[in-house]
């Protein structure tokens, strides 16, 4: 386990009587206080809210995202491939033609969504929200700094 030294005083003497404290996992992962700006060696300590304005920003985008991709994005995405088919090879799609593995796995792609805004759609969009609320979070951080 990794040591880190308790905060002691100057002298001498009272050096020698610092003890050294293990690092556990525990004290590595509780994220109930985060370190704000820097004095010395010890930064204010501040506890952590739930509701941050960085939590807001990255739900409100990832809410957003999920929203157009399940009311603007899918319809046209839907039109799309069934505009395109099936892939084909020789007039027979892959299944047709004896491919067993090319059949669509429709335990995955089940929903009981009307529109059939599946797992999948889930996962993709609300990663395309979390990249756009941070991509904003760093944006507004830039502009603060004045870079």
């Amino acid at each position: 386990a990794r040591v880190r030294r308790r905060s002691c005083a100057k002298t001498k003497d009272e050096m020698a009587s610092c003890a050294m404290v293990p690092r556990t996992a525990f004290h590595r992962n509780v994220a109930k206080r985060v370190r704000v700006g820097r004095s010395g060696s010890r930064g204010r300590v501040q506890p952590a809210r739930a509701l941050s304005d960085a939590n807001l920003v990255v739900s409100g985008a990832t809410a957003a995202m999920l929203f157009v991709g399940r009311f603007a994005f899918l319809p046209f995405q839907r039109k799309s491939i069934e505009k395109a088919g099936r892939p084909r090879q020789n007039d027979q799609d892959y299944y047709e033609a004896g491919d067993v593995r090319s059949a669509e796995a429709f335990s995955v792609m089940k929903t009981n969504d009307p529109v059939g805004f599946n797992l999948v759609d889930v996962l993709a969009w609300g990663a395309l929200g979390h990249a756009l609320g941070y991509a904003a979070l760093a944006v507004s951080s830039f502009q603060a700094a004045g870079l």
